[in-house]
């Protein structure tokens, strides 16, 4: 009879919802980032993640859900909403500015998934709720919710230059040096002074 070898033993592994649900999440926002949401499937989301693909069914039931999980831009709202009128536009660069692919990869996502209608439907709304709603109604000029707008286009269109299409001389760009610029265009578009 051999002696049982407390190093050789092999145990069960451990199961651990949570830790397959972040690895799940994490795994889809790669992937929708990397090919958009019509390219790619349950099974490679599985796959990429190290998971049965019966997992990804258990824990967020369809590849819809999956997305919408994966791909949640709702972070960082709250604070942006509260921010004082003379505040809101530099909290808005600032979260531009630390935007990074790797961290950021639920909103390129869905930037690169803007193809399907549902998708655009949900960054509208998205867009609406967490920003460009809350804006307007500070902004006493006309056309508010333009203006508004404007300022969304502007955020989104530095985050897509500096993040995913590394174009200079934005990419390399000194934070400061953009907020600046971003602030003299924000104040001119909403008419709220910001404080320096």
């Amino acid at each position: 009879m051999k002696a049982y070898d407390e190093e050789s033993a092999v145990l069960p592994r451990r199961r651990d919802a949570a830790a397959t649900r972040v690895r799940l999440l994490d795994a889809a926002r790669e992937l929708f980032l990397a090919h958009g949401y019509n390219a790619i499937g349950l099974r490679e989301v599985a796959a990429q993640a190290g998971v049965d693909v019966t997992l990804v069914r258990r824990y967020f039931g369809s590849k819809q859900r999956l997305f919408e999980e994966a791909t949640d831009v709702s972070e960082s709202v709250e604070e942006i909403q509260d921010a004082a009128d003379n505040a809101v536009g530099r909290k808005m660069i600032a979260r531009i500015l630390a935007a990074r692919q790797d961290v950021d990869a639920p909103l390129f996502a869905l930037l690169r998934s803007s193809g399907d209608p549902s998708v655009v439907a949900r960054l509208n709304a998205q867009l609406d709720q967490g920003l460009t709603r809350n804006l307007a109604k500070r902004i006493t000029a006309g056309s508010p919710r333009i203006r508004a707008d404007m300022v969304a286009a502007l955020l989104l269109g530095i985050g897509v230059q500096r993040v995913l299409l590394k174009k200079k001389p934005l990419a390399n760009a000194r934070d400061d040096d953009i907020a600046a610029v971003f602030l003299e265009a924000f104040e001119a578009i909403t008419k709220l002074p910001q404080e320096g």
